[in-house]
């Protein structure tokens, strides 16, 4: 809940400033007169404008829309789980998801054009109250969703290494090293990585891409294998 209110505040306050002229150009706005943040420009803006940049777009909503690590987790939360009911519980969250995503994109660009950044929090001058208030909620954030992502990883992990032969990772007794390992791992390619799009970019269009296109086609290929055998015109196809 107070990573979802932290998200919630900074499309608030990111809204705001694109609205208030605290960053405006013409009359130049409070912050930009500092001479301190990158000024906005807007020299390339166009509507439907659509070259090499917009795939990193792309990869980007790859990342953003990607098929949650934690899918088989909620169905077994979920109460009377039907398919009915998963189907319409994740399609109201991309929903929701898709309404932050686009007014973060839309009011952020709105307000420093092509200057934006990977991590659009660090267009924001540093005297900004509001801006320093959403780094601390991105950051609340982060900090309380970890261990969502953490479980992902950690049982992902351990399933794809059951799965290769390798079950020492998966032995309760190994939890404890499993678990440390990942965290510094993490932590340090946190730390030393300062570009959050180069990341996100190819997270979305490696991951993203072999989810959406590459590993359906193997499952169900597997499937008709083991139903139909490989001498069958289905398995052919």
């Amino acid at each position: 809940i107070l990573g979802l209110f932290a998200v919630l505040y900074t499309v608030f306050f990111i809204v705001v400033r694109s609205l208030d002229g605290t960053y405006a150009l013409d009359p130049v706005g409070k912050f930009v007169a500092e001479g301190v943040i990158t000024p906005p420009s807007f020299e390339k803006s166009t509507l439907w404008n659509f070259d090499l940049n917009s795939l990193v777009l792309m990869s980007n909503l790859g990342l953003a829309f990607i098929a949650h690590y934690n899918g088989p987790t909620y169905w077994r939360s979920l109460a009377n789980a039907t398919t009915e009911r998963f189907t319409k519980v994740s399609m109201s969250a991309y929903a929701i998801l898709a309404s932050i995503y686009l007014t973060v994109m839309t009011r952020g660009y709105a307000t420093f054009g092509d200057v934006c950044k990977g991590n659009i929090l660090l267009n924001y001058s540093a005297s900004d109250v509001l801006s320093t208030l959403g780094r601390l909620a991105t950051g609340f954030s982060i900090i309380f969703g970890f261990p969502l992502i953490s479980n992902g990883a950690r049982e992902g992990l351990k399933n794809a290494s059951s799965a290769l032969g390798n079950t020492a990772i998966s032995d309760p007794k190994n939890h404890v090293k499993l678990v440390t390992a990942l965290l510094i791992v993490t932590t340090t390619l946190a730390i030393s990585l300062s570009d959050i799009k180069l990341v996100a970019g190819l997270t979305g269009a490696v991951m993203g891409s072999s989810l959406v296109y590459i590993c359906p086609t193997l499952i169900y290929a597997k499937i008709v294998e083991k139903l139909k055998g490989r001498d069958s015109a289905d398995y052919k196809a």
